[in-house]
């Protein structure tokens, strides 16, 4: 131990530091505590025995020094005194002395003291350097999280839960959220939504937020559909999460018309479409496992599809909304959840806002939340799509292209995403490759549904339109020789691109007169949208060969959407 010896008496001086070094320790003497003061950077002393009396800074005034130079550690002062008096002694105390030892003194008693306080001495350095490393160690982490913090930021840039038929109520357990919630416009009108809820809280969890959001922004921006965005982001999980992580998620896609909402629940919640009342007419339940489980080979994308109307709101949101406490410790629940939104929404138009409130309260009550807190509305309200304008290139050769689609590529793929993917090569045709392949989508569903498994439209009514997709879907297990013929002819000089679409169906389907024009049926109005919306695109629709032929003409020339 290196100790200081501050006293005037050069005896004291003298027998203090030869008992000392005898017993191993390294001494320095001083003669006031002045001295002490000038020194105590250099010596660096662990242990400093003070005398009271001393000439230019007594004992009294130096004590509160010494401890205010020695930091955080702590630095035992013993004071060496020839005084008995008790106010003398108490005041040793007061002024920072951590013990007193009155002169006659015994060795033995010495060495017992400096013992006693080397071992406090050696607890406060071992406590200092290990605060020390903390902080090394929390500075480091907080410029990690500012980094990480900054990395969320600029991958949630394209983040569009901003948008006017969008509203969004989001709370984090900690700094970062487990939780990932995800809008984005697609290319025609379409908007699609991602909610999802990763395994736990905090930073681990929030590492997932990049690779969904890098996937989801670039998958809505190419109007991809809602099976391969799915597909796609389950893949990505399946590689970059441990085997204990996972993410329970719901996509969302409203079609461009707002009648429209497909859907892929995997662990989420119910999500609810209800009325301007409140009152629930539709849920989409969690139908498939969460995101990063599932192998590729085993993992099921297949999608659900509703019919809504403009006055119906769809409302998602993740478990920690109704595991919220009430005051009584009760769990809100779904029930009560259910209630909260139905009570809510009666009182006016300010329903999402009322519902905020009421969760804010009971997070306010409790001063703390369990888990990370979703919740989201969509109105389900047409979408006009966004002009850009590029400018067209034709340098390429014409071409006619034949495209025979079987059984075997519509239940493995999306043959159509696959088919404007090659077009969309071409520098004339990227610039319109979204409108292409609205297009393309929705004349092939036309032929495959009407010609080929001869679907009834009037199924597809508000309760009927999930009994209509659950009969699509068996009649095409069942067909196994159906093939869908694309014939496509590109003119780079004229601009123009045209496609007639046919099948080996038997029955003929034709919605429309021959001159094209939309048939003013209650089926058409309710169920042909999907021609309408081909029409708002296509320079010329027509039925040919008695409605075994869907003709489509595209001129390149006008600005894409």
């Amino acid at each position: 131990m290196k100790i200081l010896v501050v006293d005037d008496q050069k005896a004291n001086q003298i027998m203090l530091e030869g008992l000392l070094t005898s017993i191993g320790h390294k001494v320095h003497c001083v003669d006031n505590g002045q001295q002490a003061l000038d020194v105590f950077a250099e010596v660096k002393p662990q242990i400093v025995l003070l005398d009271v009396m001393m000439p230019v800074l007594n004992g009294f005034e130096t004590a509160p020094l010494l401890k205010e130079l020695s930091g955080d550690v702590h630095l035992p002062i013993i004071f060496i005194t020839a005084l008995d008096a008790k106010d003398t002694l108490l005041r040793c105390l007061e002024v920072g002395g951590d013990d007193f030892l009155s002169i006659p003194f015994e060795p033995v008693v010495l060495q017992a003291k400096i013992n006693a306080h080397a071992r406090v001495r050696e607890l406060s350095y071992s406590l200092a350097q290990k605060n020390k490393t903390l902080k090394w160690h929390s500075n480091r982490m907080e410029r990690e999280q500012a980094i990480v913090r900054h990395m969320l930021h600029n991958a949630l840039s394209e983040n569009e839960l901003d948008k006017p038929y969008v509203k969004s109520f989001l709370r984090s357990v900690s700094t970062f959220n487990g939780d990932l919630c995800l809008g984005k416009e697609g290319p025609f009108g379409n908007y699609y939504l991602f909610v999802g809820d990763f395994t736990g809280h905090g930073l681990a969890p929030a590492t997932g937020t990049l690779p969904i959001a890098q996937a989801f922004f670039g998958m809505a921006e190419r109007g991809m559909s809602v099976s391969d965005m799915a597909t796609e982001f389950n893949l990505r999980l399946l590689k970059l999460l441990p085997d204990d992580m996972f993410c329970a998620a719901l996509i969302i896609e409203l079609s461009p018309g707002g009648e429209r909402l497909t859907c892929w629940n995997g662990g989420i919640p119910d999500a609810l479409v209800i009325n301007r009342h409140g009152q629930i007419e539709h849920r989409i339940p969690p139908r498939h496992m969460a995101l990063g489980i599932v192998p590729e080979e085993q993992f099921d994308s297949q999608v659900e599809h509703l019919f809504v109307r403009a006055d119906q709101t769809l409302i998602a949101f993740t478990d920690g909304v109704v595991e919220m406490q009430l005051a009584d410790d009760n769990m809100l629940g779904e029930r009560g959840f259910e209630k909260l939104l139905a009570d809510a929404w009666q009182q006016g138009e300010n329903g999402f806002a009322t519902v905020r409130d009421q969760l804010l309260a009971m997070m306010e009550a409790k001063q703390q939340i369990h888990d990370d807190v979703s919740l989201i509305a969509l109105q389900c309200q047409r979408q006009p799509p966004v002009r850009t304008e590029q400018p067209v290139v034709h340098n390429h050769l014409p071409f006619t292209l034949t495209v025979t689609i079987s059984k075997r590529e519509v239940m493995r793929l999306d043959p159509v995403q696959e088919l404007v993917d090659s077009l969309g090569k071409l520098d004339a045709l990227k610039s319109h490759k979204t409108t292409l392949y609205l297009l393309f989508a929705e004349c092939f569903n036309n032929i495959l549904d009407h010609n080929v498994l001869q679907m009834d439209s009037t199924m597809k009514d508000e309760l009927g339109f999930e009994r209509y997709y659950l009969e699509r879907q068996r009649r095409l297990e069942q067909n196994e020789h159906f093939c869908v013929e694309i014939v496509i002819h590109y003119l780079p000089e004229e601009e123009f691109i045209s496609f007639d679409i046919s099948s080996n169906g038997l029955a003929p389907y034709s919605p429309k007169a021959s001159t094209g024009k939309a048939s003013e049926s209650n089926e058409e109005a309710l169920f042909g949208r999907g021609l309408q919306l081909i029409e708002t695109f296509a320079g010329k629709v027509e039925w040919r060969a008695e409605g075994q032929v869907l003709h489509v003409e595209y001129d390149l020339s006008r600005p894409p959407f």
